[in-house]
């Protein structure tokens, strides 16, 4: 875990260098990664890739040897491992043996919350993952599925009370967070869905809603612009909320590995616009370090809205909230 500590001060350093002296220091290996469990979903939420069906993989789970290469290139540096991207983690069907992989790496996972049966709160409860995020995005059913279409708000909530109750038997440190996607339809229930959260024992936080298409963001926007990512113009159009024009820290801190190995910079490259490499093919410190991944960041570095995938990306500005 020192050589992970080491690692991040590592990135802080050559990113400050690059942005405020001009000078090119290559980032070491990233201290944080997100890898792709699966590339399917068992919803069909209307603003994801992955529920419109426009996720493309040749694998819809990634294999059990690649996630076992890209654990053992990535330990010892990697403080934090998401394991999830595009789909739905817990419908791999080696979801708990991947996981082991990652012990040691702060494993974390983002899950729409339907398959907390039993056993798989058992296994969770006894696994290496530190932290289980869980979407609730309404306090009933009709709210609920305005935008988690397909899912079954009873099963939802129903798994997070017997996850609540498996750690608390068991004495796990596994740390629960509903997470509240806001939106105009759900606004009103956040604080009914907090209220639940601690009615479990579990964190709660609100986040801001991704839009895939501006021409309707209109749909979505909050009452309250500091929620949205969206600002509307005097021309009527809905735009992306501006964020810095330089720089982006994820490009020195963090990757994103898909089901296929595919390695992109960063979760809003859905569409795969900027595949640097692949992990069939190379190891992720030649990807990391490679002159593809160089001119990327020196792109970014120059002026981030002139890159496709940065310009509605919102970094820098607040996306979560209580």
């Amino acid at each position: 875990m020192a050589h992970g500590y080491l690692n991040a001060s590592y990135s802080v350093f050559s990113y400050a260098a690059k942005r405020y002296g001009g000078i090119r220091a290559i980032p070491p290996l990233p201290p944080a990664i997100s890898v792709e469990l699966s590339s399917v979903c068992n919803l069909a939420c209307p603003e994801c890739v992955t529920g419109l069906g426009l996720t493309r993989r040749a694998n819809s789970f990634i294999g059990y040897d690649l996630a076992a290469e890209i654990a053992s290139q990535s330990g010892g540096r990697v403080l934090s491992a998401w394991l999830s991207f595009q789909g739905e983690p817990m419908m791999h069907p080696e979801f708990f043996r991947i996981m082991e992989l990652f012990a040691g790496m702060n494993p974390v996972i983002s899950t729409n919350g339907h398959f907390l049966n039993i056993e798989n709160c058992r296994r969770l409860a006894a696994s290496p993952l530190k932290k289980i995020i869980i979407s609730l995005d309404g306090a009933t059913p009709e709210v609920y599925t305005l935008y988690r279409k397909e899912g079954d708000h009873a099963v939802v909530m129903e798994g997070i009370r017997r996850l609540s109750g498996t750690i608390r038997e068991m004495k796990s440190k596994l740390k629960v967070v509903i997470q509240f996607l806001v939106h105009r339809g759900n606004e009103h229930e956040a604080e009914a869905v907090s209220s639940f959260a601690r009615s479990v024992g579990a964190g709660f936080r609100v986040k801001s809603m991704q839009v895939l298409d501006p021409a309707g963001a209109g749909k979505w926007v909050t009452s309250d612009p500091r929620k949205s990512r969206w600002v509307k113009g005097d021309d009527g159009a809905w735009r992306a909320a501006e964020s810095s024009a330089r720089g982006c820290f994820r490009m020195w801190s963090s990757v994103v590995i898909t089901a296929d190995g595919d390695v992109i910079p960063c979760c809003y490259d859905k569409e795969l616009r900027h595949v640097m490499g692949n992990l069939e093919r190379q190891t992720l410190s030649a990807i990391w370090r490679g002159e593809r991944y160089n001119s990327f960041r020196e792109k970014v570095m120059s002026n981030r809205r002139q890159v496709d995938i940065c310009s509605a990306c919102p970094e820098g500005r607040r996306l979560f909230f209580k």
